[in-house]
């Protein structure tokens, strides 16, 4: 291997510019390109297909996080979000039996401690309500996974409904009192050895269900799983004892659980927009059928699909060629993001098979790609996501038997909150999105 020095001084391409090989960046390639009468191209003619579709399910029980609240969306419709949750007593090194209470304590009330972790999606400024339904099934999935799509039974008649302002960055939690006649049930049978353990626990109380107001369009909010932010609590005291200091006893979300105990239901009600028709993995809407738009929503599934269907048209240039850089840029759509549905920074790029079954992360020599977004400033007024795609393309380039595999962009907590991003597609007039290849070129004379 040599060394040439070649140093690109790019100033404004279109479709393709050459230059003279004494003015390119340091770049190691072989023996024949050494030798050669040197081109660099930049290239930004290929087309690019930009497609949504919706994955049939996603995994919500890996989640940290409980996503409860309501909003409709301009571009996906009515978006929501359940929250369905265990409880049980959390370990303690220096507890024998953690499900014991003292004989003569006196229960004083209940409640509900919903930590919040600071994720939250649309307008906080509404009030939104909360309801607390009892579980009717053990919260036990059948596959060992539960999904987005998944739910379970649950007592039609909330336990408790609960108004309030969302404050997830001013408040540490959200504390709904629960009736003192369900706690006392509870902490009776406690008291009573009736319960000695989980499976007794389970027999007389499954979980609670946390869904928001039916008439609600507000924000989905985020609440913590951490058993030191969200718990069932039962205040009690015991006469005479601590001068009557108030006590307690915790039910949390098993942190230790082997099989997931906790997860989101979440869904969008698409109808009247151009998703209504994603009814299936594999059903797919090119973005010149939709607008010129390309959707991403994590909870729901909604992806954006990428090919680059003419990118073997480079070797229609005569003579030898390596690939230097390949970039894919996409610009979201100004109108669809503002203080309460904010624009992420960052997008992940993966493999997507003929069956829109999505496969490993893009990787390069850093390690994971992700389409980044720059062009920032404060009223984030012109900005776009850059992707570098080198290794894809170079593999598209060099594939054996043509294959009709693709890319897919997502956003980052995919299974862990509702955030979304609408995308420009191809043949958008604002901006086109569009791949731009740096190429060398070399004569084998």
């Amino acid at each position: 291997m040599k060394k040439i020095v070649i140093a690109l001084a790019m100033t404004a391409f279109i479709a393709a510019c050459s230059m003279d090989g004494s003015d390119f960046p340091s770049l190691e390639v072989g023996q024949g390109f050494t030798d050669s009468n040197v081109r660099v191209l930049v290239l930004d003619s290929f087309t690019v297909k930009m497609s949504t579709f919706k994955f049939d399910s996603i995994n919500t029980s890996s989640s940290e996080r409980l996503l409860v609240g309501k909003y409709k969306d301009d571009f996906f419709g009515e978006v929501e979000s359940s929250a369905f949750f265990e409880l049980t007593r959390a370990n303690t090194e220096s507890t024998t039996n953690i499900y014991d209470l003292p004989e003569d304590a006196e229960l004083d009330s209940v409640a509900l401690i919903l930590g919040y972790d600071g994720y939250f999606y649309n307008d906080t400024t509404a009030v939104s309500q909360i309801n607390v339904h009892v579980i009717q099934e053990d919260v036990e999935p059948e596959d060992n996974i539960f999904y987005n799509t998944s739910t379970l039974k649950f007592d039609s008649v909330p336990l408790v409904s609960r108004n309030y302002l969302p404050e997830p960055f001013d408040e540490d939690s959200l504390h709904i009192s629960v009736p003192f006649e369900f706690g006392e049930n509870i902490f009776d049978l406690l008291q009573n050895n009736d319960i000695n353990d989980t499976d007794e626990l389970r027999d007389v109380f499954k979980g609670f269900a946390l869904r928001p107001g039916p008439q609600d369009n507000t924000a989905v909010i985020g609440f913590s799983r951490g058993s030191d932010n969200t718990y069932l609590r039962f205040f009690y005291s015991v006469p005479e004892e601590f001068e009557d200091d108030e006590l307690s006893f915790d039910l949390v979300i098993d942190p230790f659980q082997v099989l997931p105990t906790a997860f989101n239901s979440i869904s969008s009600q698409p109808d009247g927009t151009d998703l209504q028709g994603l009814t299936d993995q594999e059903i797919e809407i090119s973005s010149t059928d939709s607008r010129d738009l390309a959707y991403i929503q994590s909870g729901t599934g909604y992806a954006v699909k990428v090919e680059f269907p003419s990118i073997k048209n480079i070797f229609d240039i005569q003579g030898s060629g390596t690939l230097l850089q390949a970039t894919l840029r996409i610009k979201p759509l100004r109108t669809s993001y503002n203080e309460f549905t904010t624009l992420r920074d960052s997008l992940v790029v993966s493999f997507l098979d003929r069956n829109n079954l999505a496969g490993a992360q893009l990787q390069n020599s850093n390690g994971s790609i992700f389409g980044r977004l720059v062009g920032e400033n404060e009223e984030f007024l012109d900005v776009t996501y850059e992707i570098p795609v080198d290794r894809y393309i170079d593999f598209k380039l060099n594939e054996v038997r043509e294959g009709d595999d693709a890319l897919v962009l997502f956003l980052n907590e995919f299974n862990s909150s509702v955030s979304r991003v609408v995308l420009q597609g191809e043949e958008n007039r604002d901006f086109e999105a569009s791949l731009e290849l740096t190429y060398a070129i070399y004569d084998d004379e």
